[in-house]
């Protein structure tokens, strides 16, 4: 707590008097994040346009967000991906509220995708798993542009998430054929 305070400039008994641990301050710090997420996604949800056109976006945005938050976000979703092994009682209030806010989240780019279904613009793979996949290619990418990769830029990073959303992965198929 000695280091937070020296860090945020105010004063241990400040913040002590705002939360009553290190779990609460980082609860908080992830509540921030989240709901700028859900503010990303439902402001593009919102727009007049296609659905992929609103998932590109969101990629896009959420790209930026992640990158500037890599760290809390890496730990937040390591603690999300253990919530469902976890009793709950071995999980924070705060840290629960959060775990519920991003399943919301999930929700919303679920629904996003279900659109793009219902339009034959995506497959029909279960849209929580295209959630997934969505949020696991964001995170892998901010990875790899905090890693200093010379040659790649967001820009780049965003080309790559598309095309491996829209399949275009493998050139000759024929090689998976089964006959």
């Amino acid at each position: 707590m000695e280091d937070i305070a020296q860090y945020s400039g105010f004063d241990r008994r400040t913040i002590y008097n705002h939360f009553k641990n290190k779990d609460e301050i980082f609860s908080a710090l992830v509540a921030n994040v989240i709901n700028e997420m859900k503010v990303i996604i439902e402001d593009v949800s919102q727009q007049d346009s296609s659905p992929l056109i609103r998932l590109r976006d969101i990629v896009v945005r959420l790209l930026n967000l992640y990158s500037e938050h890599s760290q809390l976000i890496t730990i937040f979703m390591s603690e999300y991906e253990v919530s469902g092994k976890k009793k709950k009682k071995q999980i924070s209030p705060y840290m629960m509220k959060n775990i519920l806010a991003y399943r919301e989240i999930e929700s919303l780019v679920s629904d996003l995708i279900k659109q793009a279904q219902q339009q034959d613009l995506i497959a029909d793979i279960h849209p929580y798993i295209l959630a997934g996949v969505f949020n696991e290619l964001i995170m892998r990418t901010v990875v790899i542009l905090h890693s200093n990769k010379k040659d790649f830029s967001k820009e780049d990073a965003v080309k790559n998430i598309i095309r491996v959303i829209t399949g275009k992965i493998i050139k000759d198929t024929s090689i998976l054929d089964m006959n």
